[in-house]
């Protein structure tokens, strides 16, 4: 019976990190989805709403800091088992 080869699994590098000048300051709901992993706006409100996400308000519309983005996800990866 002939033998398979099997590849190394090599850890995947890291994507580069993003220029502070190409980083956006804010995001919307939208984008703040799309940053946590594709979720819905809905369940970033819902976030909201449960007072684990902390959004600022520019005019009317709701806006997230990269940093509060951040801190959301440290916070859940601490509080995950």
């Amino acid at each position: 019976m002939p033998r398979r080869l099997v590849r190394r699994q090599e850890p995947e590098p890291e994507p580069p990190a993003p220029d502070d000048a190409d980083t956006p300051l804010l995001y919307s709901a939208e984008g703040a989805a799309k940053m946590l992993g594709g979720i819905s706006k809905a369940m970033v409100y819902r976030y909201v709403q449960h007072g684990e996400l902390h959004p600022i308000k520019l005019g009317a519309r709701t806006m997230f800091t990269r940093e509060e983005l951040e801190r959301f996800v440290k916070k859940l990866e601490a509080d995950s088992p």
